[in-house]
């Protein structure tokens, strides 16, 4: 189950702590979304139905009784977590452990701003509800994807726009992909048929012709496609800058951009900020960006001057003053100035998240210790899987 994390799938980004070479994700630990609202951190005791959740202090809230394959998904947003109990029933529980699903529809997605999507599978269509389970917009879309920043993504005959809260499409659905909105401007590609290739380990082995479906005579071979461009577009739906093969989401006021061979970073209305001399790189967190030269990754700052040597195989973004870096398999934290901070080294970490960052000591799953720890390296909460041990929780 969680150890065999290694399937060639489209996971949610939670799942992207480390990536490893091939089509797959390798499972180090799972993280605490950073959009979640409350102070919960989950644990496993026994793969099948043993994962609980912790507070703060490390103090037992929830007992271990949910099945973990929404572990890293499991997570609280706004007060409300998605779980799976014995007889594979999904449910909704809020943060004392109660079930509040039940009334009326349940929710497919998480809450954001006060809604969450909910697939009508007699419609096949997807709408809204509120925190009550009344359907606050109808189910009238093919897809649709959580709140951000006063907006949703949908998809409305074939094509992507957004709504606002009451259900209104104030951006009309006509891009053949559209991502969230962040920092007020949100990544769009405008036209199509083209060969889309994301940044998830599978994406670039698996690219999507968009729009998707594209009509084919069976047995034809597939007609070669140009790569998709991104474009950005503000709050009302104006297109500020386009044209660049490769684009992630913008971040303190720069966004990271690729020709298809290198990246830089233009600030939000598409001027040059940072010349294109990276072979990889990440938004903004905490005034540093990571960026990789070669198969090593560092850290810039917004004038794009090299502040961490390119030295890791692996980093995740400052997250509460430190990241995560990775040599050879081992992980540890740095501050931002390049220096080990936090006693320890990990065969696996997460980014710290209200405080607590979860860590991982020995390289079979069975076999290992997970922890939860603060920033002074203190587990507060020590735990492992002994399942295939005859062991119940």
């Amino acid at each position: 189950m969680l150890r065999q994390l290694i399937a060639c799938f489209t996971v949610a980004a939670v799942f992207a702590v480390f990536q490893l070479p091939g089509c797959s994700w390798g499972y180090p630990v799972w993280p605490k979304n950073k959009k979640s609202d409350t102070p919960l951190f989950q644990f496993v005791v026994n793969e099948k139905f043993g994962a609980g959740y912790i507070n703060r202090q490390g103090q037992v809230v929830i007992q271990p009784q949910y099945m973990d394959s929404l572990t890293g998904e499991g997570d609280f947003f706004e007060g409300l977590a998605h779980v799976v109990s014995k007889g594979y029933v999904n449910s909704l529980i809020d943060a004392t452990g109660k079930q509040v699903s039940g009334r009326g529809y349940r929710p497919s997605g998480n809450f954001s701003e006060g809604l969450a999507t909910r697939w009508l599978a007699d419609k096949k269509l997807y709408g809204y509800v509120d925190h009550t389970g009344r359907l606050a917009i109808p189910a009238i879309f093919e897809s649709a994807t959580d709140f951000s920043e006063g907006r949703a993504v949908v998809k409305v005959s074939g094509r992507f726009g957004y709504i606002d809260r009451s259900g209104k499409l104030i951006i009309p659905a006509r891009f053949a992909r559209a991502e969230a909105f962040i920092d007020g401007h949100a990544l769009v590609i405008e036209d199509g048929p083209c060969r889309y290739i994301g940044y998830d380990p599978c994406a670039r082995f698996n690219p999507e012709d968009l729009p998707a479906l594209l009509p084919r005579i069976p047995g034809a071979p597939r007609a070669p496609l140009k790569r998709c461009h991104y474009s950005m577009i503000d709050g009302t739906g104006r297109v500020v800058f386009g044209g660049y093969t490769d684009a992630k989401h913008a971040a303190e006021g720069l966004v990271p951009v690729g020709d298809g061979k290198s990246w830089g970073y233009v600030d939000d209305s598409g001027r040059p900020r940072i010349p294109m001399m990276f072979d990889s790189a990440e938004p903004f967190s905490e005034g540093l960006a990571r960026v990789r030269k070669g198969d090593k990754w560092g850290f810039i700052d917004k004038s794009g001057a090299m502040v961490i040597t390119p030295q890791f195989d692996n980093a995740e973004n400052f997250s509460e003053g430190v990241a995560v870096v990775t040599v050879d398999h081992k992980s540890w934290f740095i501050d931002s100035k390049g220096k080990r901070v936090i006693p320890g080294v990990f065969d696996a970490a997460s980014s710290f998240v209200m405080g607590l960052a979860h860590v991982r000591v020995g390289a079979d799953y069975y076999s290992s210790k997970w922890s939860w720890i603060e920033k002074s390296g203190k587990a507060i909460f020590t735990y492992s899987d002994q399942s295939n041990r005859g062991h119940t929780p």
